[in-house]
């Protein structure tokens, strides 16, 4: 696929993903108490954070590494899988036991054996689905991250329709159930999909420990930022449940859901920018010129459509959610300018492998914010949360903005986005490459 349709499978892909997961918490919230949804809210958002933490940059290493090894990708593909697998099972461990001792509201997943278990189990399948869809980038096949996200919400949605009808407990455990159940379903499609575009691949688990070393040293930088990026939006809703209430929770939960349609436009953007430099550096200025001006274009059009629905929206999940959440929400749309700057520049450093100021801006940028938004929010609620935040947002961006066309300025030489050593290929496999497996 091109640059531009694969950016925008891959948009669909999130975007429907979250309309999907905004019909989910509006059964959610029709059924059960904004106490249960504020629960499963804060468990949702830890197993994400700890899907980042499990990553450890290893997708942002295979779209660099994959131009190199394609002709031969399978050392690669079953290393990263892999290893990224067990990570989501360390740091699903790490979670419960700290929740089990720390925390006074989420200890909720660590107290009975099968909300852990199914934690567990969310984790290893959300990593390996982000990874998927970084994978399908690499091979410009967005359509398949598109396929496999779809196919997540609906399980999700339908299994959330039908549990109620069984007579289990309307509780946070029943809730989480269905994110679970779901990750292992897109997870199978997602190995299908690897094997019909790769035809000689045959996913099994493995990690060569030269390519890993390779994937670790290319992937932590990334890493850092990646976290510094996500971590903000993941923590803000345990803080929320653990120093607010898990009501509040709900409605902070519902609302941030809705901005996150709007900020995976930038974020999106980001990384098909990222891997159109990796695959030829000297684009460097047209990839990202042409990323900014696509991702305001779809970005600020969501904006408004969202910003002036907003009570509608929200009502839609009860008129508490409306009453609460209309004012925080339209607070939050006013990031999307920032933040496209921001995902830009970041992705523009990513390319050029000049990591260090990215990380830097992005753990100082994700600590005030994290840090202003608790403040306020326990002084003034959530729409003292809301404008902490993307106060912050727009510092950050400002900084971006001008750093950006400073690096845009710099011609970038072919091979500085290829790593340092060239990996192993140690199986002859035909060659692949991105209209290859379009084709296929």
């Amino acid at each position: 696929m091109s640059q531009v349709s694969n950016g925008f499978a891959l948009i669909a892909a999130k975007v429907i993903t979250m309309g999907l997961g905004f019909i989910f918490w509006v059964l959610a919230a029709r059924a059960f108490s904004s106490y249960a949804v504020g629960l499963a809210a804060g468990v949702v958002s830890a197993m994400m954070l700890c899907t980042q933490l499990a990553l450890l940059g290893l997708g942002s290493a295979f779209i660099t590494h994959f131009p190199r090894v394609q002709r031969r990708p399978a050392a690669l593909l079953d290393t990263s899988l892999t290893f990224v697998a067990g990570l989501g099972v360390l740091w699903a461990g790490a979670f419960l036991l700290v929740a089990s001792f720390a925390f006074q509201q989420l200890d909720v997943a660590a107290a009975h054996p099968a909300f852990a278990l199914l934690f567990l189990v969310a984790c290893v399948f959300g990593t390996l689905g982000i990874l998927l869809d970084q994978i399908a980038t690499a091979l410009r096949r967005g359509d398949q991250a598109l396929i496999r996200n779809v196919a997540f919400g609906v399980g999700t949605v339908a299994m959330l329709a039908v549990l109620p009808l069984l007579g289990t407990p309307r509780d946070a455990q029943t809730l989480f159930l269905p994110w679970a159940l779901a990750s292992v379903a897109a997870g199978i499609v997602g190995v299908v999909q690897l094997r019909r575009a790769l035809p000689h691949y045959r996913p099994r688990p493995r990690a060569d420990r030269v390519l890993a070393r390779d994937l670790v040293t290319a992937g932590v930088p990334n890493y850092a930022l990646t976290l510094a990026e996500r971590s903000p939006g993941l923590i803000l809703p345990v803080l929320v449940a653990e120093l607010l209430s898990p009501a509040a929770n709900a409605t902070w939960y519902a609302v941030w859901m809705m901005a996150w349609v709007v900020y995976i436009v930038p974020i999106q953007v980001g990384m098909t920018i990222f891997a159109e430099i990796s695959h030829d550096p000297a684009s460097l200025r047209r990839s990202v010129r042409r990323g900014v001006l696509s991702s305001l274009a779809i970005g600020l059009l969501a904006a408004l459509v969202l910003g002036a629905g907003a009570h509608l929206a929200l009502s839609i999940l009860g008129p508490r959610y409306a009453q609460q959440g209309v004012e925080p929400l339209r607070i939050l749309l006013l990031a999307l300018p920032p933040l496209t700057f921001v995902q830009a520049y970041f992705s523009s450093c990513r390319a050029r492998r000049s990591l260090g100021e990215a990380i830097a801006t992005g753990w100082l940028s994700g600590i005030a914010s994290v840090v202003a938004a608790a403040a306020a929010g326990v002084s003034q609620g959530l729409v003292g949360m809301a404008v902490a935040w993307v106060a912050i947002q727009y510092a950050t961006g400002l900084w971006a903005w001008w750093r950006l066309r400073r690096v845009a300025r710099r011609p970038i030489a072919d091979g500085s986005a290829a790593p340092a050593r060239r990996a192993p290929e140690p199986e002859p496999e035909p060659a692949i490459r991105p209209a290859d497996a379009l084709a296929t």
